[in-house]
């Protein structure tokens, strides 16, 4: 019977991994593409002109400041030095009234000395009458001229001044107006609903570059400012200011900014819809198909079902059938095998003190078979009908050393033995079974001599016991079929062997493990539970 009904085959439309035809795919790519086109332009053609309209506003800044430092900053230097024509007085009160108006830090009359800027007339906290001015100060001094020049002076952490000056011809002969505000650009300028400007955030540099160092004011605690930004050159007397400004909201409205998304959406839903009724046709004109073929599936899927059913069954009965002859073997083979045995105990006890070595050989071969016999029964009745285990607590390294000395190797191999203290939980009797089939296993492997290494290892919770031999190893195939009852390579034997081992090792909640490989030998590796220590027990 073949292993498989042959399927007629079915032809099915062209679908995608999501269940979607080409064509389906093809209208969606379509509509996919022109809905990006169209989101991209939009959002180019709004970002252009949330651009615009950021470099207007922020030229209207630049406007404004220019105005307010016109009028403002640089008048306030011409008054103090038209006061500091007429006599130091006079400064001296005009300087009172400013700070008092304006906030202003310091306001000094600086005279140039041999010893170099020294001042003259000072209101204020920053600096002191007679004082000689140094660094960073004297070199803003020294830059001085006919027009308003402004620096930003820093005086230490969170505390800087904006410093202003103008020197002759405004003011008197070998004389510098200097005055300073305290500023502290760390501290962002709140900036509400009803303020000019409010929907932007501004940084404002002294100087045309944005650096941190130049920073005179600013509205937002985000600086420097990112995104999209503009900026507008202001000019301040001999400087120039520079003014950075970047938009809190959309500046064109909300509608211009959803623009793209209603476009990308509108195309989507129209390429869905499409989508929607290109499928539903298709599917309708793929429902009879699709009917026929389900029923025929189902119908090779039950003759399929039937015959792995009836292979189960023939299965099924010849182990059963199997099993009742080994159990009628086993129980005619047990008694004789019972007398040859004690039959060979007598015989070499007889023998003892013979010297005939060709006649302890052939006993020793007696014995060896007989052992094998006996192996072969008690695998036959385990596999007909398995005893109930019972457990007790079985010292590992002495059931394998009685193992040892009841299937003893031949004169050609030699055995290692390396033991650990074990103890684990298990029928005595299943476990020395185990033990023998896979010695015998090892001899039958290795027919011109070798070498098997008997290892046991204790860890926390199990106990391991390793079978290492030297022999012809076993192919890919075999290992596969290592535990199919009735399967082996060898020329003598049932192949139930390995099965019934590994029935035993499973019953006992423990692992059958094999390494092999062809011509290099075979390891097996059997891990048990550990039995519990009592306690004063020597580890």
């Amino acid at each position: 019977m073949p292993d498989a009904v042959s399927e007629a085959p079915t032809r099915r439309p062209m679908r995608s991994r999501f269940g979607l035809r080409a064509l389906s795919l093809v209208i969606i790519a379509v509509f996919a593409a022109v809905a990006a086109s169209l989101y991209v332009g939009a959002s180019r053609l709004g970002h252009d002109q949330e651009h615009r309209l950021l470099v207007d506003r922020t030229r209207e800044i630049g406007s404004l400041l220019q105005s307010a430092i016109g009028s403002g900053l640089q008048q306030s230097l011409i008054s103090l030095a038209s006061a500091a024509q007429q006599s130091p007085s006079t400064f001296a009160r005009v300087a009172h009234g400013g700070i008092a108006a304006t906030g202003t830090a310091t306001v000094a009359l600086v005279r140039h000395t041999p010893s170099g800027w020294t001042v003259d007339t000072a209101v204020g906290t920053e600096l002191k009458a007679g004082r000689l001015l140094s660094g960073a100060q004297s070199a803003i001094v020294n830059a001085a001229g006919a027009q308003m020049k402004s620096d930003i002076l820093t005086i230490a952490p969170h505390d800087s001044r904006l410093v202003l000056t103008l020197g002759s011809p405004s003011a008197p002969a070998g004389t510098v107006i200097y005055e300073s505000f305290a500023v502290d650009p760390t501290r962002p300028t709140p900036v509400t609903q009803s303020q000019p400007f409010h929907e932007l955030n501004v940084a404002l540099y002294v100087g045309t570059q944005p650096r941190a160092a130049n920073l005179l004011l600013t509205t937002s605690k985000h600086v420097p400012l990112r995104g999209d930004t503009a900026t507008a050159v202001v000019p301040s007397g001999a400087s120039n200011w520079l003014v950075v400004a970047s938009a809190r909201h959309d500046l064109a409205g909300a509608v211009a900014s959803h623009v793209p998304i209603l476009l990308l959406a509108v195309a989507l839903v129209i390429g869905l819809a499409m989508t929607v009724v290109v499928e539903a046709m298709g599917r309708r004109r793929d429902y009879a198909v699709a009917l026929v073929a389900e029923r025929t599936a189902a119908l090779e899927t039950s003759l399929h079902e039937l015959e792995r059913t009836q292979l189960a069954l023939v299965d099924n009965e010849r182990l059963a059938a199997l099993g009742q002859m080994a159990a009628t073997v086993g129980h005619e083979l047990r008694n004789p095998l019972s007398v040859l045995t004690n039959s060979m105990y007598l015989i070499r006890h007889a023998v003892s003190s013979a010297t005939n070595e060709r006649l302890e050989r052939q006993i020793n071969t007696a014995d060896r078979e007989i052992a094998a016999a006996t192996l072969i029964v008690s695998d036959l009745l385990e596999f007909a009908r398995p005893r109930v285990a019972n457990p007790i607590s079985v010292d590992v390294a002495e059931l394998i050393s009685e193992a040892v000395s009841v299937a003893p190797p031949p004169a050609s191999i030699e055995i290692r033995q390396d033991y650990d203290d074990g103890q684990v939980t298990a029928d005595r009797d299943q476990l020395r079974q185990v033990i023998l089939n896979l010695l015998t296993n090892a001899y039958d492997a290795m027919p011109t001599g070798g070498q098997i290494e008997l290892r046991t290892h204790r860890n926390a919770d199990t106990v391991e016991i390793e079978i290492t031999d030297t022999g012809v190893g076993m192919d890919a195939e075999t290992q596969a079929r290592l535990f199919e009852p009735f399967f082996s390579r060898k020329t003598k034997g049932t192949g139930l062997g390995l099965a019934v081992s590994k029935r035993i090792i499973d019953n006992h909640d423990g692992t059958f493990n094999v390494a092999s490989h062809e011509g290099e030998g075979t390891t097996i590796t059997l891990r048990l539970p550990a039995a519990p220590v009592r306690a004063g027990a020597r580890q």
